[in-house]
């Protein structure tokens, strides 16, 4: 599955100057087997 995501889009995103939509956000997480929160947040989803 190729996320068909632009060299250009991925610096915007890297360097904070746009953000993903939630469908990217959805379809980079089963890409790469992680969850959302992870991809956010850089951390796990834990209960409280």
């Amino acid at each position: 599955m190729d996320l068909n995501i632009s060299r250009e889009a991925l610096s915007y995103y890297e360097n904070g100057k746009r953000e993903p939509s939630l469908a990217l956000l959805i379809a980079m997480s089963e890409y790469f087997n992680v969850s959302v929160n992870y991809l956010i947040t850089g951390e796990e989803f834990q209960k409280r």
